[in-house]
C-alpha cells in the first residue's frame, strides 16, 4: 500500500490575504492599462510631429488635476501592495519567517508606508509645478 504524507501548510494563511492578492492583480491590470493609455496613447498625435512627448511641463499639467495623481498614486499604492502582500506569504512558507511572523509583518509595513511616502515625495514637485 502507498504512504500518505501530510502536506504541513502555514497557520496564517487565511482568505483575506488570498483575497486582497487577487483583488489588488484585477485593479493593477485596469490601472496600469488606464496609465499606459493615458501616458503614452493619448499625445500619439505629438509624437508623429516629432515633438517630445514627455517631459516635466507636460507631466505637471497632468498631474495637477485630480484623476492623474489619483490614478499613479492609486497603481504606487497596489504595486506595493501586490508585491510585499506576495513576498509575505512567499517568506511564511519557510518555518524560520513563521517563528518571527510579528517582526516580518512589522518590517513589511513599515517598508511599505515609507516606500509610498518616498513615492509621494519624489511626485510631489510634479504636483506643484516646481
Amino acid at each position: 500500500m502507498a504512504e500518505q504524507t501530510s502536506v504541513r501548510t502555514s497557520k496564517t494563511s487565511g482568505s483575506w490575504p488570498w483575497f486582497f492578492q487577487r483583488l489588488s492583480a484585477v485593479l493593477l491590470i485596469v490601472f496600469l492599462g488606464l496609465h499606459i493609455f493615458v501616458a503614452h496613447f493619448m499625445g500619439a498625435a505629438d509624437e508623429k510631429a516629432g515633438q517630445t512627448l514627455i517631459t516635466f511641463g507636460d507631466v505637471s499639467m497632468r498631474l495637477g488635476e485630480l484623476v492623474y495623481v489619483v490614478l499613479d498614486y492609486g497603481l504606487l499604492a497596489l504595486v506595493l501592495f501586490h508585491g510585499l502582500n506576495g513576498a509575505r506569504t512567499v517568506m511564511f512558507d519557510f518555518d524560520m519567517f513563521m517563528k518571527r511572523k510579528k517582526a516580518v509583518d512589522v518590517a513589511i509595513w513599515v517598508v511599505g508606508i515609507g516606500t509610498l511616502i518616498w513615492g509621494f515625495l519624489i511626485l510631489w514637485p510634479f504636483i506643484t509645478g516646481g
